[in-house]
C-alpha cells in the first residue's frame, strides 16, 4: 500500500528545470518582440497613409468645386478679395468640409475677419477654431507613428491645432492676403499648374507635430501648427512675408527619425528641422501625390529626386530611385 501511495505522488520541478523554463519564454519573447513592433509599425505606416491619401482627395474634390481653384497654404478662400463667408486660414483649415469635417468648419464662423484680411465680413476663421469647447485632435491629421504629437506649447489647452502633415510650399502658396501684393504669384490651378504631371508632383508629405532643434525660420516657432502655416515646408515665398526662406533644392531633403529633445540652437547631428519634411518611420517617409495616390519614398532616394518632386512646373524627370 505504501508503495502504490508514494508512486501516486505527482513530482514537482526543480529550480533549474524553472530557470530552464523561464529562460525558454523570455528568448521566446525576445524573438516575437521585434515582430510584434513591426507589424505595429506597418499599421501605423499604413494609417498614415491612408491620411495622406484623404488629404490629397480632399484638396483636389475642392479644387474641383472652385473652379480648378487650389486653396493657398494660407490666405483667403475661395474668394482672393474680401468677401462674405470665406475662409481664413491655413490650407487644411479650407479643405475640413472635403474631409467630413463640415460642423468643425461652420462652427468656426466669425462676425468679421480676426485678422483683417477678409475685411468686415462673415468669416470662417481659423481663430475660431479656438473656440469651440471639447474640439479635439483630428485623426485624419495625425499619424500614429508620430512621438511628439500631444507635445509643444499647448498640447492639452488646443490639442486640435497639431498636425504630422506638410504641406508643399512650391504647390499651395502662402499669403498673409492672397495674392500678396509684390510677390509675383500667379492663381494656381488644378491640374493646369502642375504642368510636371499630378502623379510626379507631392502634394503634402510628412512632418512630426513638434520639430526640435530648428535654427532657421520655420512657421510658430517648430509646432505643426495647422490651422495656420505652421505646416509649411520648401517654400521660397516666406522671405516675401519678411521670413527668410525656407530650404529649397537638395537642402529641401527629408529627415528620418529626427532625434527627439534637442534644443532649439541648432537642427545639425539629426535634431529635427521644422523647415523641411521629416518620417517618424524607418527607412523612408510617406508622400501624397497630385493625383491622390500616395507613395513610399526610400531613405536612399537621391536629394535631387526628392526636390524633381516638389516642384510642379520645374519640366524635371524624376530619376529611376523615384
Amino acid at each position: 500500500m505504501a508503495s502504490f501511495v508514494l508512486s501516486l505522488r505527482k513530482r514537482g520541478f526543480t529550480l533549474i528545470e524553472l530557470l530552464v523554463v523561464i529562460a525558454i519564454i523570455a528568448i521566446l519573447i525576445g524573438l516575437l518582440l521585434p515582430a510584434v513592433q513591426k507589424v505595429r509599425e506597418a499599421a501605423a505606416r499604413a494609417q498614415c497613409q491612408n491620411n495622406l491619401k484623404q488629404i490629397s482627395l480632399a484638396t483636389v474634390n475642392c479644387a474641383d468645386t472652385y473652379q480648378g481653384l487650389l486653396p493657398p497654404n494660407w490666405g483667403i478662400y475661395p474668394n482672393f478679395t474680401p468677401a462674405p463667408y470665406n475662409g481664413e486660414a491655413g490650407l487644411f483649415f479650407h479643405i475640413l468640409p472635403f474631409m467630413e469635417q463640415q460642423n468643425l468648419y461652420k462652427d468656426s464662423l466669425q462676425p468679421s475677419s480676426p485678422q483683417g484680411n477678409n475685411g468686415n465680413n462673415p468669416t470662417y476663421s481659423e481663430w475660431g477654431l479656438l473656440l469651440i469647447p471639447n474640439v479635439g485632435r483630428l485623426k485624419v491629421l495625425s499619424c500614429p507613428s508620430d512621438p511628439t504629437l500631444g507635445m509643444g506649447e499647448f498640447p492639452s489647452t488646443y490639442p486640435v491645432i497639431y498636425a504630422s502633415y506638410a504641406t508643399n510650399g512650391q504647390v499651395f502658396q502662402s499669403s498673409w492676403s492672397f495674392p500678396l501684393a509684390g510677390s509675383g504669384q500667379a492663381v494656381v490651378k488644378y491640374p493646369a499648374s502642375i504642368q510636371d504631371g499630378t502623379s510626379n508632383t507631392i502634394f503634402f508629405t510628412e512632418k512630426e507635430a513638434v520639430s526640435y532643434g530648428s535654427s532657421s525660420w520655420t512657421p510658430d516657432g517648430g509646432e505643426n501648427w495647422w490651422p495656420n502655416w505652421g505646416s509649411l515646408i520648401a517654400s521660397t515665398e516666406t522671405g516675401v512675408a519678411g521670413y527668410p526662406p525656407q530650404p529649397t533644392g537638395i537642402a529641401a531633403m527629408f529627415q528620418v527619425q529626427p532625434k527627439m529633445g534637442c534644443t532649439n540652437a541648432s537642427y545639425t547631428g539629426g535634431c529635427g528641422n521644422g523647415s523641411i519634411a521629416n518620417s517618424p518611420h524607418t527607412g523612408g517617409i510617406s508622400a501624397g501625390m497630385g493625383d491622390g495616390s500616395v507613395r513610399f519614398v526610400a531613405q536612399g532616394t537621391s536629394p535631387y529626386t526628392w526636390w524633381y518632386a516638389l516642384t510642379p512646373a520645374g519640366g524635371e524627370v524624376l530619376g529611376p530611385d523615384w
